[in-house]
């Protein structure tokens, strides 16, 4: 069984060449040309008046690792395009990844499954999950374990893969790709860095606004975690 954290990667992209073309169509609106006023100030004045269809004409691609119980949140946003790790089509036979939620005192690794374990004795458990104030942690943890146990024990049966994930968890590791447009990021992190957001949606979220933050300060700054 392997034990994963969260993370993410975006695509690479050009940040000057995507304000420049943010920029130009807005100027179209307006009938505008370049000038003095740069492609920030342009693009700062159109977001306070909150002519923010102009950020529709550009896009940036994101890679995320998380639990499934996450993506079910993230592909409810519907301007967007997802391609997805399949648990229809991937054969998890060498072992099932999970990820750790934020609430649970467990490191990233690899965890043989001790058959001891599974029946009640807690030596094949994380040591951090043996302190009596992560009891609640373990039966996490032993459902994982299990959950792993039963997928390849089915598979063995005969079952195929797409019969076999009926018995995995929230907590499976899957990988997504998304597309969205600038406009539909923003409206993403508006509501999932909130403080009512999901702890494992805003513990993607958060991160991932901060980095574009950073690239394109314009397009997001205003965005307060």
């Amino acid at each position: 069984m392997q034990l994963l954290k969260p993370g993410f990667n975006f695509e690479n992209f050009d940040s000057e060449a995507l304000l420049h073309k943010i920029e130009e169509a807005g100027r179209v609106c307006y009938q505008s040309a370049s000038g003095a006023e740069s492609a920030n100030t342009f693009i700062s004045n159109i977001i306070k008046r909150g002519h923010e269809s102009v950020l529709e004409h550009e896009k940036i691609t994101a890679v995320v690792i998380c639990d499934r119980g996450v993506t079910h949140e993230i592909v409810r946003h519907r301007l967007a395009s997802y391609s997805q790790e399949s648990t229809r089509y991937c054969n998890y036979s060498g072992g099932v990844a999970f990820i750790i939620p934020p609430w649970v005192a467990a490191q990233p690794g690899r965890y043989p499954i001790d058959w001891l374990w599974l029946h009640g004795d807690p030596r094949g458990c994380p040591d951090a999950l043996l302190k009596p104030e992560n009891s609640a942690a373990v039966v996490w943890f032993w459902n994982m374990a299990v959950a792993e146990r039963d997928y390849l024990k089915l598979l063995k049966r005969g079952w195929s893969p797409q019969e076999a994930r009926s018995v995995l968890p929230n907590s499976l590791k899957t990988e997504i790709v998304m597309t969205m447009n600038i406009r539909e990021w923003r409206h993403f992190f508006k509501l999932r860095t909130a403080p009512a957001a999901h702890p494992q949606m805003r513990e993607v979220a958060c991160p991932m606004l901060t980095v574009l933050q950073k690239r394109l300060p314009v397009l997001f700054e205003d965005i307060k975690i």
